[in-house]
């Protein structure tokens, strides 16, 4: 089965969860789920897939770097080895036909659910770095596994942890990078308010494709950034680029 398939099978299974969410779920559940979902993406996907692995903004430990990728997988994005190699893809081509999820030639809907991901084909130089990483192999090679178990685990101690714990942020996750990836280039490189509450600092995506290399996506006062507060609070900057912390 190809990965995209495993992906929006999950997708589509995490909506589903919905039903029992609205079902037997109560308020402070879903308040929960959203803080839970913004751990994930401060340390896991915006500081993780995307500021670490795909820009190489700061400098973390090993451990840190496997606390990442097993926190990432409960963002249903995939495993951050092809994350991070599409997303150096999507900045060589930004906007133009190579670029693998610009609406602009694939279409919103294909971006928006993922179904992209189908015809991508990435270049050997965006990702030969990754492959070399062997946190990296590791968790490309079990990424569908450790869900599955995650799933399994979860429902076993109670299935509205799986719901709240696993599938919301799955859930979040999936809309809240749909939408980035269309507002965030519906004019080229577009900065985004809506975009920015569900993805913990990535909507000022201009901001990002002016300074790619910078830990900092919200660069003025008001541009909230979460992450960025997170990577300034616990690692430390010296000689101009950010070595590791005490995390």
């Amino acid at each position: 089965m190809h990965n995209t398939t495993k992906l929006i099978t999950n997708h589509i299974f995490c909506h589903l969860m919905l039903i029992p969410a609205f079902m037997y779920g109560a308020w402070w559940m879903f308040l929960a789920a959203f803080m839970w979902w913004q751990v994930i993406a401060i340390i896991a996907i915006s500081g993780g897939y995307h500021r670490y692995y795909s820009h190489k903004t700061y400098k973390c430990s090993r451990w840190y770097q496997v606390l990442m990728n097993a926190l990432g997988i409960f963002a249903g994005a995939g495993p951050a080895l092809t994350w991070a190699a599409v997303h150096k893809q999507h900045h060589a081509y930004s906007d133009k036909e190579l670029d693998p999820h610009s609406f602009h030639h694939k279409g919103w809907f294909a971006v928006y659910v993922n179904t992209w991901g189908y015809d991508v084909k990435i270049k050997r130089k965006f990702i030969k770095t990754l492959w070399r990483d062997d946190v990296l192999n590791w968790f490309y090679k079990y990424y569908f596994k450790l869900n599955i178990a995650i799933i399994v685990l979860f429902t076993a101690i109670d299935p509205l942890l799986m719901v709240f714990g696993y599938a919301m942020p799955v859930l979040l996750a999936f809309h809240g990078y749909g939408i980035l990836n269309i507002l965030g280039h519906r004019n080229g490189p577009s900065n985004s308010a809506i975009a920015n509450v569900l993805t913990a600092g990535e909507g000022w995506h201009a901001n990002h494709h002016a300074k790619p290399g910078s830990y900092e996506i919200g660069h003025k006062w008001w541009q909230f950034d979460p992450t960025k507060l997170y990577i300034r609070t616990f690692f430390k900057r010296e000689k101009g680029e950010l070595n590791a912390a005490k995390v």
